[in-house]
């Protein structure tokens, strides 16, 4: 079978769009985080569903040949379906909510972030539990939550009252979790990250991890992890191709315990003080680090954090910086650190 070729300018086109498509979403996404949050009940799968209902959207535009009237509906479908394969994939319901669906999540209120994940709604089918949030939460009518999820009315009001009667008899318990990674690697890779010691992170990581900056990049890969440019090199060397107007401080990074998860909490300090600017989650296996995942460009899942810990979070983009959609910094602004590079890491 012959090889073949993804053109840069094809890749250079598609990051185009794709940052001009997260710029169109911004107003939505909080409330696309509130109704993923309340249909997973957990912090973490909440911003998965987003980022992959957000995924799934840009990925669809290129095959529809119709004006989308109603993108919030449009949204809401992808997620809510979505959500829908990944309970029918591992066969179990692990999504909670909170008791009262009148209660508001906001990540500024920390107690209704503890509190948050306290009811389990196994005893819900899925459609009647996405239902039951576009009516209660989101005060959708009964024809927009119809449309939302491809069926009728009648059927919605069928599962309102269902799931309104199962919720009433359902009762408290955990959600089940994936084992945090051991306290001893993240303390070792935040050591390591303020020591800025790009030798030592990647030794950490295996040969065949992965690093992701969700919605902004994903490297899989020894050969990516070494490059110049990577999500390593920039984490030690603080992008040095931004304009210096533009360019963040060095980060101070911090380990931290939130839902009995070790993470990496990231701060950056200005004039008005000490902002937490990043979240980042490690997987590892014996001792070695197999995952990244940065929450930088995920506003309301740091935000989540910060509030639950009590701390002040920085204002969030969703997606790096650039002169304009899908462009790189212009090459006079670069600053040439090649010789710092060789001096640190020879």
């Amino acid at each position: 079978m012959a090889d073949f070729e993804l053109p840069d300018q094809l890749r250079d086109e598609t990051r185009t769009a794709w940052h001009r498509y997260l710029d169109v979403l911004s107003p939505f996404r909080p409330e696309l985080h509130r109704f993923c949050w309340r249909l997973t009940g957990d912090s973490w799968e909440a911003e998965d569903l987003v980022q992959d209902t957000i995924l799934r959207g840009f990925g669809v535009l290129g095959s529809l040949h119709h004006t989308i009237r109603n993108p919030r509906a449009y949204l809401l479908r992808i997620a809510t379906n979505s959500w829908f394969d990944t309970l029918r994939r591992h066969d179990l319901e692990k999504s909670t909510l909170p008791k009262s669906l009148e209660e508001a999540y906001t990540p500024e209120d920390p107690a209704e972030v503890r509190g948050a994940g306290a009811l389990l709604l196994q005893l819900l089918a899925p459609q009647e539990r996405a239902a039951l949030l576009m009516k209660e939460v989101f005060d959708m009518s009964l024809g927009e939550i119809s449309h939302v999820l491809g069926t009728t009315v009648g059927a919605v009001k069928a599962a309102l009252h269902r799931g309104r009667a199962n919720l009433r008899d359902s009762e408290n318990q955990p959600a089940p979790r994936r084992a945090p990674p051991a306290a001893a690697v993240v303390k070792r890779f935040v050591e390591l990250l303020n020591a800025s010691d790009l030798k030592g992170l990647l030794e950490l990581m295996l040969d065949t991890g992965s690093v992701e900056m969700l919605g902004s990049l994903l490297e899989t890969g020894r050969a990516e992890f070494e490059r110049k440019g990577s999500w390593f090199w920039h984490a030690v060397h603080v992008h040095p191709e931004l304009p210096p107007d533009k360019r963040p401080p060095k980060f101070l990074n911090e380990t931290a315990v939130f839902e009995n998860e070790p993470l990496v909490l990231s701060f950056a300090s200005t004039e008005g003080g000490r902002f937490l600017a990043a979240v980042t989650r490690l997987e590892e296996t014996g001792g070695r680090i197999v995952r990244v995942r940065c929450y930088q460009f995920c506003p309301q899942t740091v935000s989540a954090v910060g509030a639950a810990l009590g701390l002040a979070v920085a204002s969030l983009p969703y997606r790096f910086p650039t002169p304009t959609p899908g462009e790189y910094w212009p090459a006079e602004t670069t600053v040439s650190i090649d010789s710092e590079v060789r001096e640190r890491h020879k």
